[in-house]
């Protein structure tokens, strides 16, 4: 599922505008009645049953805390209000569609046809197919590029952050989000986390998100998301977690890497 090229050149011509501004709460919310009146168009189209399945795991209760935890975190980290933005490997576009709530103009990229066909139900911005080691976009197109456990599942880390640094302009951002097996969480489901999808998984540590990182700018590493798993009061144990939670990062099981791309 590619987009016409000049869907993405009409990314490409995106300015910011002020973030208090009229036309930046009409955006708003011309994208969000596009949202509803093109998700019928999509119900059905391309979605495989992995895609699907995958989907369903937000809906879950486990699914929904951890989407509010790390999405919070991500759009705290990211600062995409107004911004050019490109989520590489977007899956089935949830975190970028929060990003578009943002008021953010966002193109969603993924190598997966079925995930595509999936995102585009609730997602407004160009989706593209593409693979992260040859992203088609220019150099410096971007002011924002964010990526969600995705430098797991890649064979060379190094070659996918270069390609995400090039295609971010001088001055913008690099947001990651990995996931961390030594968090409460990840010891909590060590065995889940050897087998199915995840064991292919190759986790970056925190030293290691950093070294890849501060090769393309200043870094700034942080956590989220603190509780084993679906525990009884989480409503009420969840935000006490993740407020003390700050004080030792490194037990986060999303851990998120912001690099402030060096200028030339």
């Amino acid at each position: 599922m590619r987009l016409p090229e000049e869907a993405v050149e009409d990314f490409q011509r995106l300015r910011r505008s002020d973030p208090g501004s009229r036309r930046t709460h009409a955006r708003r919310g011309r994208m969000k009645a596009a949202r509803r009146s093109i998700a019928p168009r999509h119900r059905s189209a391309g979605r495989s049953p992995t895609a699907l399945a995958y989907d369903r795991w937000f809906d879950e209760p486990w699914g929904r805390y951890a989407f509010a935890v790390e999405s919070r975190a991500l759009r705290q980290a990211a600062s995409v209000s107004n911004a050019r933005v490109l989520e590489a490997g977007c899956g089935s576009g949830r975190f970028a569609s929060t990003l578009e709530e943002d008021a953010a103009a966002v193109v969603a990229l993924d190598h997966d046809e079925g995930m595509l066909a999936v995102a585009s139900a609730r997602l407004v911005g160009p989706r593209l197919l593409g693979d992260l080691a040859l992203l088609p976009l220019r150099d410096s197109s971007v002011d924002v590029t964010v990526a969600v456990t995705v430098l797991e599942f890649v064979s060379d880390p190094a070659a996918a952050l270069r390609e995400l640094a090039r295609v971010t302009r001088p001055g913008g951002r690099i947001v990651l989000g990995a996931l961390n097996p030594h968090s409460p969480w990840g010891l909590a489901h060590r065995r889940r986390l050897r087998s199915g999808t995840w064991c292919h998984a190759r986790f970056l540590t925190r030293r290691q998100l950093r070294v890849l990182g501060s090769a393309y700018g200043r870094v700034r590493l942080s956590g989220a998301l603190y509780a084993p798993g679906i525990v009884p009061g989480l409503r009420w144990l969840g935000p006490v977690l993740e407020a003390f939670g700050r004080l030792i990062p490194a037990f986060g099981a999303f851990q998120v890497l912001v690099i402030e791309r060096r200028s030339l």
